[in-house]
């Protein structure tokens, strides 16, 4: 199975520095290796997988782990030579990593996906990438190959973010990352969903959730991991024009109802184009209560973003604007589940919505602003899912 990975064209935080500690691994045992840089991290990452999966494995599954004895190959997919297996050609392994399972061998392009993952998201990416792969060997053990596509993709998400646990735990041997990596990690994994009207690897929330399931709950819990039905599937996805996303009659009357059934009284908030601090694309004032946006900030998110990305914005205010009403303690947790409540509730909200709704709340804090201490993007993750998941009476418990 493969990973298609598109580098999207969209401005991306810079990349987190090395999180791979020295030496590193020698790949003298990856078939086709330059020995160059790239393939040490690679080596890095398949031996700590593996290592890890000698350990996770007997307790998961009840057998113990064999290593894969097909072997690794990195491929040079510009050059010339004798293609990987299931490959005809080296051509097909441009920009992608995959499990071959006939033979039980991992390959990757280590000229067109490796370097640009580490260019765009940090060395965490691509322990990301191959501990998938790696992941898809642990579902064959496990006999677990059957099945739709999307659930064993993310599966193997899954997997990967177990593994990614036990590395931030600083268990590995030769790799070592934090949570800033692991936010670049996410980052990559949000870029390289489904294009909308496709199936392959599953949506970056679906992508994102399965990850931070074996993140948070290591690998037990990750054959149950299944995509979710919030969204409507679409084959077109236009962008609303900015105008309508700022008529927040709706928002406010979604809100209204939040606070008036938890027992509280909805003074609806004035808008405002002057509240936020300099550069915000939105704020909240609280007395009076005032939802301000500044149309100018919010049409660099629209265009570089998508629509749904300014109404999480906007929602997030309007979630502050409601835990104020409700004399609730106001966290950013709460904020962002109640913010993923909203987006759940949307008619017609269709899986690049809540695509641009995640990379949004993965890549701004904006929306947990006003709540306290500073959260990583992970964290902001979690939050924004678990109201998407459980609606408003959870994120107000």
């Amino acid at each position: 199975m493969t990973i298609g990975l598109i580098i999207s064209a969209c401005t991306t935080p810079p990349a987190p520095g090395p999180s791979v500690s020295e030496p590193a691994v020698d790949p003298a045992f990856v078939h086709g290796t330059d020995r160059g840089d790239t393939d040490r991290l690679a080596a890095a990452v398949v031996t700590d997988a593996q290592r890890y999966w000698a350990q996770a494995y007997p307790d998961a599954f009840g057998s113990p782990w064999r290593d894969l004895d097909g072997g690794f190959f990195s491929v040079d997919t510009g050059g010339v030579g004798t293609p990987p297996p299931c490959a005809s050609d080296r051509q097909e392994v441009e920009g992608n990593a995959y499990y071959c399972q006939s033979v039980d061998a991992i390959a990757w392009d280590r000229t067109a996906l490796l370097p640009v993952l580490r260019e765009h998201y940090g060395d965490t990416a691509v322990a990301v990438v191959l501990s998938h792969e790696v992941g898809h060997a642990v579902q064959q053990r496990a006999g677990l190959t059957e099945g739709e596509p999307l659930r064993l993709e993310a599966m193997a998400d899954c997997y990967a973010g177990s593994f990614l646990r036990w590395v931030s735990d600083g268990h590995a041997q030769h790799l070592r990352t934090d949570p800033d990596q692991i936010d670049a990690a996410l980052r990559a994994i949000t870029v390289f969903r489904d294009p909308v009207g496709t199936t392959g690897h599953g949506t970056a929330f679906d992508r994102v959730t399965a990850f931070q399931h074996g993140f948070g709950g290591g690998p037990r819990g990750c054959t149950g991991v299944t995509e979710s039905n919030v969204a409507e599937p679409v084959d077109d996805d236009p962008n609303e024009p900015l105008a309508s996303l700022l008529d927040t009659t709706s928002m406010a009357e979604h809100f209204r109802s939040v606070v008036v059934d938890h027992g509280g009284r909805w003074v609806p908030p004035a808008r405002s184009t002057g509240c936020p601090g300099a550069g915000e694309p939105v704020g909240f004032c609280p007395s009076p209560p005032t939802v301000s946006a500044d149309p100018a900030a919010l049409s660099r998110t629209h265009e570089d973003i998508g629509d749904q990305a300014v109404t999480t914005l906007l929602a997030s205010r309007y979630a502050l604007a409601a835990l104020s009403e409700l004399g609730q303690r106001v966290t950013g947790e709460r904020i962002l589940c109640l913010t993923g409540a909203f987006t759940a509730q949307q008619p017609h909200l269709s899986p690049g919505d809540l695509d641009e709704a995640v990379q949004l709340v993965l890549d701004s804090d904006v929306v947990s602003r006003g709540g306290g201490a500073p959260m990583s993007g992970s964290a902001r993750i979690a939050a924004f899912r678990d109201g998407v998941t459980s609606g408003s009476t959870e994120c107000l418990k």
